[in-house]
């Protein structure tokens, strides 16, 4: 139970978020000398590992964050949702969230939030927004709209070219630190030109880094093992200038939303799914939710989140719910007990025994989320192995593949670091969604 502040003290609260970065990784980093502000910060303050929401993505967990609560509270469950009542794709946004984020539940605070994702549309506060990604039309993720013109002064754009990216390594490793000296140059100019009781700034590119590239982290003789650490070297310069312009006064959090570690393969949840016969398509070849046949009793959204097709839940939905209720303990099961060697993975070098479970856990919706809105939650949630990444690819036959990401998410080793050394006994155990309770202790 994180407890109250007492006397004097801070009375602003300044936020840094590096998405997707692991307490692991930092550690290492700060041992080998690379991240020296974050050292000095980690050993006067209080650093510890943290838990992420399932599933392990950045909508979901920001969300929790920003909220205080759970999925099955704020109502995200992935970047991608079905349409109410239909097997159909909604894409949520910040509009969708059923939680209020921390600015609008203390309006009374001025509050200064910066490249958060999951925070678009840019909506009025009693402050500054600029929207994290996605973000689709620039103009819409400002708030107030005067600061689009400061913002294009300072070459701001809210994501590198992941596409571009892909096909072209030095130019990820270029645009991931032309994007990162936008990002950093707005928040200081927004700590210093704005007045502010809360400070929320994001670098997302660590995340994008690590997808491309988490190979070099550790790798000397990588080809980009040098960037990595020059990326991390220019984070570490950025936090002593952030902890300086904040001050000492101030309640300081660095946290990530989820943890990364090395990808070995891709696990494909439809494939298998049709696989062991609860999804099927009218056209074979085109996938899409569109395109499932009507006797489809199960489908996966990613990345691992599965749905019975619930005739209480979907307008033409085939099973009732006796019947939905044994599909689901049939499916978990199955999937429990589903080994490397039932999905090919011998096809691979290197991978593990063939005996060995292909996920670390199934879990039902009732075992992860509680709350009102926990209902529009998947029925099953996959917690992956490490190293095994699990998609819901529509358009990919094969149980499993390989992709040229090298990085993936984990709902462990993400990290919280506090600017005050008693909170040690306070934090064992935290949750991302216990962040706020960090923020909230001090502005209220």
């Amino acid at each position: 139970m994180l407890g109250g502040i007492k006397g004097n003290g801070p009375q602003r609260v300044a936020v840094l978020g590096l998405d997707g970065v692991p307490f692991s990784l930092l550690k290492q980093l700060m041992g080998w000398g690379v991240m020296p502000r974050m050292a000095d910060a980690a050993s006067s303050g209080t650093f510890v590992p943290m838990r992420t929401d399932l599933p392990a993505i950045s909508a979901v967990a920001w969300t929790s964050f920003m909220t205080g609560s759970s999925p099955g509270e704020h109502g995200i469950f992935g970047f991608t949702d079905l349409k109410p009542g239909e097997i159909g794709l909604h894409l949520p946004s910040f509009d969708d969230i059923r939680r209020p984020a921390i600015w609008h539940e203390l309006p009374s605070k001025r509050s200064v939030i910066v490249n958060l994702p999951f925070t678009y549309p840019a909506r009025s506060l009693n402050g500054v927004l600029v929207s994290g990604f996605v973000a689709p039309i620039f103009e819409r993720a400002v708030y107030p709209e005067h600061l689009i013109k400061k913002l294009r002064s300072l070459n701001y754009r809210i994501d590198v070219d992941a596409d571009k990216g892909r096909q072209n390594r030095r130019f990820l490793v270029t645009d991931l630190f032309e994007t990162f000296n936008a990002h950093t140059h707005c928040m200081e100019d927004l700590l210093v030109s704005e007045p502010w009781d809360l400070f929320i700034g994001v670098i997302t590119g660590t995340d994008r880094l690590h997808h491309f590239l988490f190979d070099a982290a550790l790798d000397p003789g990588h080809p980009f093992h040098k960037d990595f650490l020059e990326y991390y070297r220019s984070i570490d310069v950025f936090i002593g200038k952030f902890m300086d312009l904040v001050g000492s006064s101030t309640r300081l959090v660095l946290l990530s939303d989820h943890g990364f570690t090395g990808l070995k393969i891709q696990i494909y949840l439809n494939s298998i799914l049709r696989t062991l016969g609860y999804l099927s398509f009218h056209n074979p070849g085109a996938g899409s939710l569109e395109n499932f046949s009507s006797e489809s009793k199960a489908f996966a959204l990613d990345p691992t989140r599965i749905y019975i097709n619930r005739k209480e839940r979907f307008r033409n939905g085939l099973l009732g719910t006796t019947e939905a209720e044994e599909i689901k303990g049939r499916i978990k099961h199955q999937l429990e007990n589903l080994r490397l060697r039932d999905i090919g993975i011998g096809l691979f070098e290197g991978l593990g025994d063939l005996d060995e479970h292909v996920f670390e856990a199934v879990l039902t919706n009732e075992e992860v989320y509680s709350g009102e809105n926990a209902h529009l939650g998947p029925d099953l949630v996959i917690v992956p192995r490490r190293g095994f990444d699990v998609k819901a690819s529509l358009n990919v036959l094969s149980m499993t593949a390989r992709d040229i990401f090298t990085g993936m998410h984990t709902h462990d080793d993400a990290f919280l670091l506090i600017n005050e050394k008693s909170m040690h006994g306070e934090l064992d155990s935290v949750q991302i969604r216990d962040v706020m309770k960090l923020v909230r202790e001090v502005l209220h």
